[in-house]
């Protein structure tokens, strides 16, 4: 049910959050816009307003209202239809309404958190190199954001209390209602961005590149900490990698373990950043972990690379010679 993308980002997305209720939302908002310093709660419920596109963050990590965060601040009912319609586009409750719409529109705790659970455990289990550059403590697959507590504390909660779903506690379940059912869609394009602690641009490089047995890896600069953490999704794919010359160690040392897998290309006058297999992403990060994690950076996922992007893959491939890595 679940692409290995729309998972990663899940975790990711997830993976700060502790919200239990709306009113947590709006006065997280209200200290944001009168300048107050935030508690450790406060900071995760900033970072799901972040994700919904309601709040701004700078490379430092300070955070800067948008008009948006206004409204929600207030507290009206202009404030729970807007959290609302960000809510249902928020990767985990996306999947989540997707998965009780398959149900027949209501499914119980218990099963949402043993299948979708099951997923997300497949999939972190398949990237944990690459989570672990997110986070070093990882050290085993996850199911959250479908773990049980999550599911029912975070997903169904706040579902209910902005409309999306009626949460029937007594027996653990949750309905879609109409509401659920007008902004439910599938995205087979997705802006992606990056900022400091969220980084979804890496997410959509690593299940780009693990999407076919043959991938184009093209970024001017890469360096050896995100080419180890692909490393073990090229195994048994062939890689075409372009970069320009090495101009450093991590640099030639990046190329070195992405070449294992194939062949790697450079071009001097570089500047594309694009991974292309079945999906793809085109993004303004470098394959480098301070474009990947620290920076401020953006990108656009596609579910089925255009040939269009392929083809510009192969142009490119035209245009540069094997590399000195000597």
């Amino acid at each position: 049910m679940l692409t290995d993308f729309e998972a990663l980002r899940a975790y990711l997305e997830a993976r700060n959050t502790a919200v239990s209720s709306i009113r947590d939302v709006v006065e997280t908002a209200q200290k944001i816009i009168s300048g107050g310093e935030l508690s450790e709660s406060e900071k995760r419920t900033a970072d799901l307003l972040w994700h919904l596109g309601l709040v701004l963050k700078t490379p430092g990590g300070a955070l800067r209202p948008t008009a948006q965060l206004r409204t929600v601040a207030r507290g009206s009912l202009d404030s729970y239809s807007l959290i609302a319609r960000r809510l249902a586009r928020w990767t985990p409750m996306r999947i989540l309404l997707r998965y009780l719409a398959a149900k027949g529109g209501a499914a119980g705790l218990d099963d949402v958190a043993e299948e979708l659970g099951a997923e997300m455990r497949g999939v972190t289990g398949k990237y944990l190199p690459v989570l672990k550059l997110v986070n070093p403590r990882l050290k085993a697959p996850v199911s959250k954001p479908f773990n049980p507590h999550v599911v029912e504390a975070v997903l169904f909660k706040l579902g209910a209390e902005v409309g999306l779903l009626t949460y029937d506690r007594a027996h653990k379940t949750a309905s879609l209602t109409e509401l659920a059912e007008e902004h439910m869609e599938q995205q087979d394009t997705e802006v992606v961005r990056t900022a400091p602690g969220s980084p979804i641009v890496l997410a959509a490089v690593a299940a780009a590149v693990a999407s076919a047995n043959k991938v184009h890896i093209i970024s001017p600069w890469v360096d050896d900490k995100v080419a180890r953490a692909l490393d073990p999704l090229l195994h048994g794919r062939k890689a075409v990698v372009i970069s320009r010359e090495p101009h450093d160690e991590p640099h030639r040392r990046g190329l070195e373990i992405l070449s294992k897998h194939g062949e790697a290309h450079c071009y001097r006058h570089l500047h594309t950043k694009l991974v292309v297999g079945i999906s793809a992403v085109v993004t303004s990060a470098n394959l480098v972990y301070t474009s990947m994690l620290r920076n401020i950076e953006t990108g656009v996922y596609y579910r089925d690379a255009p040939p269009a992007l392929r083809l510009h893959a192969e142009e490119i491939l035209a245009s540069a010679r094997r590399c000195n890595q000597s």
